[in-house]
C-alpha cells in the first residue's frame, strides 16, 4: 500500500514537471523606435535595428518569468514634424543605441502547451522592470547613465513542436527621463543649437520582433524514488 502511494505521488510530480516544461532559451530580431520631443509618433523611416536574447522559466503552462537582454537602435528627425514650429526651430536629428536588461512576468491566455490541447498557440501579456543605458556624445546627457524602465506588451506564441516555439512580440518601454532623444528643457551646453522640449513628457522606446526558443524538458523517472 505504501509503495503504491509513493508511486502515485511520483507520477503526480512527474506529470506536473512535464506540464511546467522547465527552462527555455531563445533570441530574436526585429525593429525599434522611440517617441519623445523629436519623434511624436510612429514614423516608418525612423525604425531602427533591434535584437534580444532571453531565458525563460515556465512556472506553469500559463505563467512564466523571463530575463531579457535587448539591444536597440533608436533615431529621429525634426523634419518629420514640419508643422511644429519648435521642431522647425531646432532642426535636429539623433541616433542612439540602447542596451537593456529586464525581468518580466508573462501570462499566456490559452493553455497551448497541454499535450491534449486542440490548439498550439496563445496570445500573451508581459510586464516587469529593467535597467537601460544609451550611448551619448554629450557629457551632460543623463540618459547615457543607467536608468530604470518598465517593459510591457503583448505577443503571440506558437508551438512548432515539443521543443521549439515561435513568438511574435510588441513591447513598450516606459522611461523616467526626457533625454533619450537628446532634447529636453535645457539648452545645448555648446550653444550650437537650441535643444528645448517638454521636460514633463518623458521619452519612450519600443521593440517589435520575431523570436524562437528551445525548451529543455526535465521529467523525473516515476519509479526512481529511492
Amino acid at each position: 500500500m505504501v509503495k503504491q502511494i509513493v508511486v502515485l505521488a511520483a507520477l503526480s510530480m512527474a506529470s506536473y514537471a512535464a506540464k511546467a516544461q522547465g527552462l527555455e532559451i531563445g533570441g530574436g530580431l526585429g525593429t525599434s523606435f522611440a517617441t519623445g520631443d523629436v519623434t511624436r509618433g510612429f514614423e516608418l523611416n525612423e525604425l531602427g535595428f533591434a535584437g534580444q536574447l532571453f531565458v525563460r522559466y515556465n512556472l506553469s503552462n500559463v505563467v512564466s518569468v523571463r530575463g531579457t537582454g535587448l539591444f536597440a537602435q533608436v533615431k529621429g528627425d525634426d523634419s518629420t514634424n514640419p508643422i511644429d514650429p519648435f521642431a522647425e526651430l531646432r532642426d535636429l536629428n539623433f541616433q542612439r543605441f540602447v542596451i537593456e536588461a529586464s525581468a518580466v512576468i508573462e501570462y499566456n491566455f490559452l493553455d497551448y502547451k497541454e499535450r491534449n490541447s486542440l490548439i498550439n498557440w496563445s496570445p500573451y501579456f508581459f510586464i516587469g522592470g529593467g535597467l537601460s543605458a544609451a550611448n551619448s556624445r554629450q557629457s551632460r546627457d543623463n540618459s547615457a547613465r543607467i536608468q530604470p524602465v518598465i517593459p510591457f506588451g503583448l505577443g503571440l506564441k506558437y508551438r512548432l513542436n515539443k521543443q521549439w516555439n515561435l513568438e511574435f512580440e510588441f513591447g513598450a518601454r516606459k522611461t523616467f527621463y526626457d533625454q533619450l532623444d537628446q532634447v529636453s528643457s535645457v539648452a545645448n551646453p555648446n550653444k550650437l543649437a537650441p535643444r528645448y522640449g517638454n521636460e514633463l513628457d518623458n521619452d519612450w522606446y519600443y521593440f517589435a520582433g520575431v523570436s524562437i526558443s528551445y525548451t529543455f524538458y526535465s521529467v523525473p523517472c516515476p519509479f526512481d524514488y529511492n
